[in-house]
Parts: C-alpha cells; structure tokens; sequence
C-alpha cells in the first residue's frame, strides 16, 4: 500500500500568495514479509489449478445429456435421427411450397432484388 505525505503551503510568487500543496517523501508501508506470504500463496495454489482437470458429468440413459458435452444433447441416436428427420421434413415442406410462388424474373413480382 502506498502512502504519500503531503503538506500545503504558501508560495509567494509576484506579489500573489497561493497555496500549493508541497510533495514531501513517499513511504511504502506494505512489507516484503506480505508481499511474500502472497507470493508464496500463489506459488503453492497454482499447480493445483493448472492441473485441476474439469469434471466429467456421467450421461446415464434416464438423463438428457444437458451440459455434457454432446452435440445438441444427443446421448442416444435415435433423438439424432429424430432432429435430422424433422429438419428434413422441414426443408421438404418449404422446398415443396416455394415452387408454388413463381419463379420471381418480372420486375412487378414485388420479392425479388
């Protein structure tokens, strides 16, 4: 911690007196014993946290694999196939219904660029 004495007086200067504050000695009132307490806190707490490995959550059937690690939570295949399904089903749908539309070359179509 640092501490700086500071003292105000006044200055004379052309016949004006102003108060100026006058810097006196910095003293340092932290000692070398704390800082090395701290040090060696750190020194001895850091291999455990760089070696720390990161918790391995256990997928069982019943859960839904949230937060472990699995794309889109997938810990069984079928819900894979599932999710690609309904995204297939999906595009199908679209890609049926946008044939219906035209295919937007006049410049009256109102959607195209």
């Amino acid at each position: 911690m640092l501490c700086s004495k500071v003292q105000t007086a006044p200055v004379a200067k052309a016949g004006l007196r102003m108060a100026l504050p006058r810097v006196g000695a910095v003293r340092v009132n932290a000692s070398m014993q704390q800082q090395a307490k701290k040090a060696a806190a750190f020194v001895a707490a850091a291999p455990a946290m760089l070696a720390a490995s990161p918790a391995m959550a256990i997928v069982d059937e019943r859960l839904n694999g949230d937060g472990t690690g699995l794309p889109f939570g997938v810990n069984d295949p079928i819900l894979g196939w599932v999710i690609v399904g309904v995204a297939g089903l999906v595009w199908a749908l679209y890609f049926a219904a946008q044939k219906d539309f035209g295919n937007f070359e006049d410049d009256e179509s109102g959607l195209g660029l």
